[in-house]
């Protein structure tokens, strides 16, 4: 069992608790810090998980 946490697992996860991770993430998605918790709220932490709900919320 490979326990190993790569980088880029760990880039991808949103950490609303960290006010520079909610900053990239608003700037990566374009969107304000309350869209950005909804998104994560009504998805999960996974940052390929909020941009697909953010995308659909869109309407795109």
């Amino acid at each position: 069992m490979d326990n190993t946490n790569t980088s880029t697992e760990a880039s991808s996860i949103i950490d609303l608790t960290s006010q520079t991770d909610v900053q990239y993430w608003c700037r990566i998605f374009g969107v304000e810090m309350a869209e950005l918790r909804e998104a994560v709220h009504h998805s999960s932490h996974r940052a390929e998980d909020v941009q697909r709900y953010l995308r659909e919320k869109k309407g795109g």
